[in-house]
Parts: C-alpha cells; structure tokens; sequence
C-alpha cells in the first residue's frame, strides 16, 4: 500500500523552519555525529565543513553523514564525477535533502 501525500518532517526540521513542533516520541539525541574510522581523506575534510554549520544533526545521523561525505568526497574528482549516472546524482542530492543540507529541505 501506497503512503500519500509529503513525509512529516522531524520536529527539529520544523523548528529550523520556524514551525510549531509536533508532540512526537522522537528520542532527542543531543550527541553531535561521530564519525567513523573509515572515512578518511577528503571524505573527513568534508565532514569537519559540514559538521561547522550542521547543528540539527545528531549522532543517529553518523552513518548516513559519512556516506554522503564519502560520496560527495567521489563527486569533487573529475574522472569519478563523469562516470556519476543521473540515479547517482538524485540519490546523492536526495540524502543530502533528508540530512537537511539544502535550504528546501529545511523550510516547509
């Protein structure tokens, strides 16, 4: 069965968007990410940037975080860039939008 109509954004969405939270059961982790041991290089210079201006994110965030950084890390290389399908690039800017790295993502 289908599910209809726009996801419910968590309630620290709804705050960042200036919006009444919803009473909800949302644990409220107040840990900031950690980030794991496998992501190295360019991948963690990416995680420190985004870490600077990410406040919203919490430590449930870590795994999907690193990937996107890792992701984003294959993005910024040219000759990996050109071998990215148009499903890379949506899956990569789809993420991005659940971690609440765009300015729609957060306004609602």
């Amino acid at each position: 069965m289908a599910v209809r109509g726009r996801k419910p954004l968590p309630s620290h969405l709804r705050r960042i968007a200036g919006r009444r939270a919803r009473p909800s059961d949302e644990p409220t982790l107040a840990a900031q990410p950690l980030k794991p041991g496998w992501l190295t290089g360019r991948g963690s210079e990416i995680w420190d940037e985004v870490l600077a201006f990410t406040s919203w994110l919490t430590v449930a965030d870590s795994y999907k975080l690193a990937s996107w950084c890792d992701r984003q890390a294959e993005f910024e290389s040219a000759t990996t860039r050109r071998k990215w399908t148009a499903s890379d690039r949506r899956e990569h800017r789809s993420a991005a939008s659940e971690l609440g790295l765009d300015p729609s993502s957060r306004v609602a």
